[in-house]
């Protein structure tokens, strides 16, 4: 039973060690991808909301009888 757990760590060892830096180059990969998106968001946001602008109309002033 001891050389059958073994022979599992070892595989366990060997699996990570042969597939750590393919997880890790994925890893990387989806987080630039997610951040060049959300910058791709904000830009747009940014552009959309400068060209919708509002005016807001003003406050009436009572000093002149304005309610």
């Amino acid at each position: 039973m001891v050389v059958h757990e073994l022979l599992v760590a070892l595989a366990v060892v060997t699996a990570l060690r042969v597939f750590a830096p393919e997880a890790r180059a994925l890893t990387r990969r989806l987080l630039s991808a997610g951040v060049r998106i959300g910058a791709t968001q904000l830009l747009e946001n940014a552009s959309g909301a400068a060209g919708t602008r509002q005016e807001v109309p003003p406050l009436p002033d009572p000093r002149n009888g304005e309610v």
